[in-house]
């Protein structure tokens, strides 16, 4: 089944594709009309980093009706083994392929059974299909993909060079877009987070810096392995960075009553960080969703209601006392130490912990304890 591309549709997808670098939402509204157009399920548009030794997400935007697709792909680490993706490197630059069109997929037989897991996946959310692109900038590369169900059928040869004829027009964009960004969120008053205890990140669900307040300022400047820009926020590893440019965009697209909120913890010398992420909507003359990034170090006071906790899960004090040490990211060596316990002996209050909330991790243990922070509204 091919798309039903002509000069009107070409006319509507190039106007919100030159009105992106000036809306608060930037290439969202382009990626949504090009899922309508195309009938494609999903459509991705991540900016990397020009790092040798590493992948670095910088934003990141997502439509169609199955982003949660690539989400739990993410989660899986299937990127590794995205052989497409491999060809596409190695191939000249911004120009559109398809992969049943340019590579074909590999045989299911025992000599690519490294690659079970990948079409497991495709094949689960019932995929055919996979186009894509990469745009290479001055100082970042930028990779657009689309994925296409089986009742759509794979791109064709048309599909193709309409997305072709998009290719320069993309990329002007994308520089109008590195040019402007800094100025689109300017008529926006983002300094309520001042107001509140923690240490505090607002961030746009590309990934982006909207405002840090100034205990997150404070705090961020005693790493020297972590940079907090007026626009960007980089962790200690590529790999923590991209999960939470991955945890921001998930609180942002998750529906009311999913699990919203994800957990990072960084392992920063004596002075380890717990990132809660949590989902935020903004209303202010446009509609904005992102998330807001709490830090909890070894020295913050947490915001938590323990004897709450402490009722509603049965917890005995040193029960209690663990899960505020375990909340601020302390290894369990460390935890024995403060509480004057063995290792071992801690180990079975972790366990009786875990029993008693429900919790099967220790990440699943902190999200559950965080959620009764009292935040101001």
């Amino acid at each position: 089944m091919e798309s039903h591309f002509n000069f009107q549709t070409f006319e509507k997808l190039i106007s919100n594709l030159y009105l992106s670098p000036t809306n608060t939402d930037h290439f969202q509204s382009f990626l949504d009309s090009l899922v309508e157009t195309f009938q494609l399920s999903d459509a991705i548009l991540h900016i990397e980093s020009n790092q040798p030794d590493a992948i670095e997400l910088k934003s990141i935007w997502i439509a169609g009706p199955t982003s949660y697709a690539i989400l739990q792909g993410v989660d899986q680490n299937l990127l590794d083994l995205n052989y497409f993706g491999q060809f596409m490197l190695k191939q000249p630059v911004e120009h559109f392929y398809g992969w049943m069109l340019d590579q074909g997929r590999y045989p299911d037989n025992f000599d690519n059974y490294r690659y079970k897991p990948i079409h497991d996946w495709f094949d689960s959310h019932q995929f055919i299909d996979i186009a894509g692109c990469i745009f290479k900038l001055d100082h970042c590369h930028v990779f657009f993909h689309a994925h296409r169900q089986h009742d759509v059928g794979i791109f064709t040869q048309k599909d193709i060079a309409a997305f072709n004829a998009l290719v320069p027009h993309i990329k002007q964009a994308l520089n109008l877009y590195f040019h402007l960004k800094s100025a689109v969120y300017s008529e926006y008053d983002y300094s309520i987070l001042d107001f509140v205890h923690h240490p505090s990140i607002l961030c746009h669900k590309n990934g982006d810096v909207l405002y840090a307040n100034e205990s997150a300022k404070r705090l961020l400047a005693l790493y020297e392995n972590i940079e907090l820009t007026s626009n960007d926020l980089t962790l200690d590893t590529p790999a923590k960075t991209n999960q939470l440019k991955i945890a921001v965009l998930r609180a942002s697209i998750t529906k009311p009553g999913d699990n919203e909120h994800s957990i990072i913890t960084l392992e920063t010398g004596s002075y380890p960080l717990t990132l809660l992420v949590m989902p935020v909507k903004h209303n202010r003359g446009a509609h904005l969703s992102g998330a807001i990034v709490y830090f909890y170090d070894k020295e913050s006071s947490i915001v938590v209601n323990l004897d709450i906790i402490a009722l509603i899960f049965n917890l005995t004090k040193i029960e209690v006392s663990i899960c505020e040490l375990m909340i601020l990211g302390i290894s369990r060596d460390v935890i024995a130490e403060e509480i004057n316990r063995s290792i071992h002996t801690v180990k079975d209050y972790i366990k009786s912990i875990y029993l008693k909330v429900g919790a099967n991790s220790q990440t699943e243990l902190i999200s559950t304890l965080l959620k009764f922070p009292v935040f101001p509204v």
